[in-house]
């Protein structure tokens, strides 16, 4: 059996504290010497200064986000309150800030906000997370500038918020598998796992994103035309275009033209050969031949 007074021995109280006075001193120092770096940095230049300038003027023209104060009281667990005296008040931004007029519906979204953002970095899912004021209000922001019109709206941003915050902590864990483990056996294992978790939520996030967008058309469709070939000979309309008529022809199978605009007329291709016209019984309009013969059409008008 080992005397206490063996393991005793050796041991200097006087040298304990002075090894964690000079710790102290070295962090003071350390803290000292990179507040000394920021207050040697130069002014911005000119063109700094005026983008500053403009960015401020933007920012200042920007609705204020909604925020409030997360606070871990233990036994009642995370509180959340304002930061001024008006509860009624901050009550009504916070309806409107998820699109409702449900105290319930906004009081659901706060706890499980809340829940979604605490961090279990410390915890390892063994005893409750810590409330994470940071990324719970970065959550509401991102809700507050969707502006949602109703409750489908708010969960969505809600869902957008979250997914977000998962997203950024899967691709820190993906760059840290890459960087800390080699390509072989459980290192490449780990990596495929974390690399398609992190494809899958930006593809999630993306979905989100457009789903609150049809949402929002009303399951409107847009077509957008980028490039419009016009080759010789052919024509084209650059703007909306409205057929009236079944199916967007005339009585006489011929496209409408509004009142003031000139109908368009097709200039001489060949001479070869003629075809009947629609308007005229039977006056010749020109068409093309090719080498191997003319290709005659003859059309007859219905009366």
């Amino acid at each position: 059996m080992t005397d206490r007074r063996d393991l005793s021995e050796g041991f200097d109280p006087a040298a304990a504290g002075s090894t964690k006075l000079g710790a102290a001193e070295q962090k003071t120092a350390e803290q000292q010497a990179f507040a000394d770096k920021l207050a040697k940095r130069p002014p911005p230049d000119p063109l700094e200064r005026a983008q500053i300038e403009k960015a401020r003027k933007r920012t200042k023209a920007r609705a204020p986000r909604i925020a409030m104060h997360v606070e871990d009281r233990e036994i009642a667990g995370s509180v959340v309150y304002p930061a001024h005296s008006d509860e009624e008040g901050h009550m009504y931004r916070l309806a409107d800030a998820f699109g409702t007029r449900s105290r319930q519906f906004v009081y659901s979204m706060l706890k499980g906000l809340g829940n979604a953002t605490a961090d279990h970095s410390l915890n390892l899912d063994f005893s409750p997370a810590s409330p994470d004021q940071l990324a719970f209000n970065a959550a509401l922001a991102v809700i507050d500038g969707v502006r949602p019109k109703d409750e489908i709206e708010a969960m969505l941003a809600g869902h957008m918020a979250v997914a977000n915050i998962l997203l950024l902590e899967l691709v820190a864990r993906t760059r840290a598998a890459v960087a800390g483990h080699r390509y072989e056996g459980n290192g490449i294992k780990r990596l495929d796992v974390l690399g398609n978790l992190t494809t899958k939520f930006m593809r999630t996030y993306t979905m989100q994103v457009e789903v609150l967008a049809r949402k929002r058309r009303k399951g409107e469709q847009n077509i957008r035309v980028e490039h419009v070939h016009v080759h010789a000979g052919g024509q084209a309309i650059v703007g909306n275009v409205s057929h009236r008529g079944r199916r967007g022809l005339t009585k006489n199978d011929q496209q409408p033209y509004e009142g003031g605009h000139e109908k368009p007329t097709a200039g001489p291709v060949s001479d070869s050969t003629s075809v009947r016209s629609a308007d005229q019984e039977w006056q010749t309009l020109p068409v093309t031949s090719n080498e191997k013969g003319t290709l005659s059409i003859a059309r007859r008008r219905t009366r």
